[in-house]
């Protein structure tokens, strides 16, 4: 039992909760609903976006693991009593199941494409593989781009759900279709939601893990530009987050769904000024944990919101 608790451990279970239930929710409580009222269906049958979802999650839980074999010595300093590997987990063991989460969820991604017809679009698990390796060996530990590259990743979860519908990969008329047109604002939004969210806990993680970093020789962007600065963009972040829900907030008022705007000021808006006074506040390594924990809340209640396209649509 203990074995299992520390590999669940190891590769972020709640991580990989988040990307499925982010996907199902897309998939069914949007793509379908916005489909159907068209008149028209989902690409993809139950099991192939199954397996369209097991591949991501595997290809992440492979990331998940390349990353702290990467970073032990920073864990060391950081975060000792959380850690995994070399304590419970061999090394080796811990890049076995690596290279088999990586095999299969690759592998998977291409039979999903093969079935619908277009096996390019297995490369887009290919891609993220490679992206999650580079990240882990090198670009985490470069300014900006580590930050940048994870942040896309997590809207790329969104966005491949869109990938395999046909009214985006079957031509450019389909796109530009009614149909083509309202899946790619709502994929696009959602997806833009993602990338801003995770690239404000990415930031956070980065002040919350100073100590270590520097002594590994990482240059994020509170080690080089300082503490101060790193706040500030996160700042900008949450004012753009925002601006960016007080515009769905203003497209869904003029047709009347009213309970999703509640739900958006009560859950998604006030939420994120909360987070935003607490990371003024913030000075110490257990506060910005805090408010980083307090960020994964906000991804939660921002993907929930999908539920009301299945309610109105």
């Amino acid at each position: 039992m203990k074995l299992l608790i520390a590999f669940l451990r190891l590769i972020r279970y709640p991580n990989l909760i988040y990307i499925a239930l982010t996907q199902f929710l897309l998939q069914y409580c949007v793509v379908a609903p916005v489909l159907e009222y068209n008149g028209e269906g989902p690409s993809l049958s139950w099991p192939s976006f199954f397996l369209l979802s097991l591949s991501t999650v595997l290809i992440a839980a492979a990331g998940n693991i390349i990353n702290d074999y990467f970073d032990i010595n920073i864990d060391i300093i950081n975060k000792p009593e959380k850690m995994v590997l070399d304590k419970i987990i061999n090394r080796r063991w811990a890049m076995a199941w690596h290279t088999i989460f990586n095999m299969a969820g690759v592998s998977i991604g291409f039979i999903v494409a093969w079935q619908i017809g277009h096996i390019y679009l297995g490369f887009t698990q290919v891609i993220c593989s490679l992206i999650l390796w580079f990240y882990s060996t090198s670009f985490k530990r470069q300014i900006l781009i580590g930050n940048v590259l994870i942040s896309l990743l997590t809207a790329l979860a969104v966005v491949v759900v869109g990938f395999y519908e046909k009214q985006i990969y079957e031509s450019f008329e389909a796109i530009m279709s009614p149909t083509g047109r309202k899946l790619i604002q709502v994929i696009g939004v959602y997806a833009l939601f993602a990338f801003v969210i995770s690239l404000v806990r990415e930031i956070v993680k980065d002040l919350e893990d100073m100590i270590g970093d520097a002594k590994d020789g990482c240059r994020t962007i509170p080690i080089v530009w300082g503490v101060e600065p790193a706040k500030r963009i996160c700042y900008m972040l949450l004012l753009a987050l925002q601006i960016l829900i007080l515009l769905v907030e203003i497209r869904i008022g003029f047709i009347g769904w009213w309970p999703a705007i509640i739900y958006l000021v009560l859950f998604v808006q006030a939420p994120a000024y909360y987070i935003y006074t607490l990371l003024k506040k913030a000075h110490l390594p257990e506060h910005y944990h805090r408010v980083s924990s307090l960020v994964k809340w906000l991804m939660l209640t921002g993907i929930l919101s999908m539920i009301f396209f299945k309610i109105f649509l």
